[in-house]
């Protein structure tokens, strides 16, 4: 904040705090303390106790693939797009490295901080099954690779994030079709996977939300009872490290699926 010569830091800060998302990866480029000063946590927790902090809503959007326009297939590609709630304005993201041609089919993406990450799915045009893990950074508007999903390949799987700093993969099925039961943490700043207990049953095509510090695994099938989901949700305690089944009630035709296409 030195770079701010004649204003208090308290008030240097408050400069910060109202500048609108897209612009910060032109501060931090200005100099090292503007940097280091916009990846302070701090700085994120000033924004959302002051009502500073931005609302966006990220959406996958279909789009005409130029190479397809004199086909009759028309197969759309399929982007991200940032949309402003309080301006109403649209704007595209940058595509994912690796991925020119659009989104993995059937990936997952959440918000974790300042950052979106997006996992998993189907390559575009070749449908190998993907472990890969890609992060954009708001702060400086770049994707980065993050560590690969390990425990083999897995589609359909659920994901949550607590928010702050990790995502949560459950269930899904590996390349044979067995529903999974296992469940792996990503920790997003640490660019690490740690292996947390299997549920207590197999759940393919699962959803999954992070709610008053626990992860809730909701519904799926196991592999003998393909598309009969369970109507049944699992919750694991961050702090007991334990699975525990929740008295929650879902009606039969509950599906709770919403992944990108």
């Amino acid at each position: 904040m030195d770079q701010f010569h004649d204003l208090p830091h308290d008030i240097a800060l408050q400069c910060f705090i109202r500048v609108p998302f897209n612009q910060f990866h032109t501060i931090r480029s200005v100099c090292k303390a503007w940097k280091a000063e916009v990846h302070l946590p701090e700085l994120l927790q000033l924004r959302n106790s002051t009502g500073k902090a931005q609302s966006l809503v990220v959406l996958s959007q279909a789009k005409m693939n130029p190479a397809e326009k004199r086909k009759c297939s028309h197969v759309p590609v399929y982007r991200l797009a940032v949309f402003e709630p309080e301006k109403g304005s649209w704007s595209e993201m940058p595509c994912l490295p690796e991925f020119e041609n659009g989104l993995p089919l059937f990936c997952w993406m959440v918000a974790v901080g300042s950052d979106l990450v997006v996992m998993g799915g189907y390559g575009p045009g070749t449908w190998d099954c993907l472990n890969s893990v890609f992060i954009f950074d708001f702060l400086s508007s770049k994707w980065r690779r993050g560590a690969d999903m390990p425990g083999g390949p897995r589609s359909f799987f659920g994901c949550a994030a607590d928010g702050e700093r990790t995502v949560f993969v459950a269930g899904g099925h590996d390349l044979e079709k067995n529903a999974l039961k296992s469940v792996w943490a990503y920790d997003v700043t640490k660019d690490n996977w740690t292996q947390l207990p299997n549920m207590t049953k197999e759940r393919d095509e699962c959803e999954c939300l992070f709610y008053r510090g626990k992860f809730h695994v909701i519904n799926g099938y196991p592999t003998n009872m393909q598309g009969q989901f369970h109507q049944s949700i699992e919750v694991f305690d961050m702090l007991a490290r334990k699975w525990f089944e929740s008295n929650g009630v879902l009606s039969e035709s509950t599906d709770t699926r919403k992944r990108i296409m």
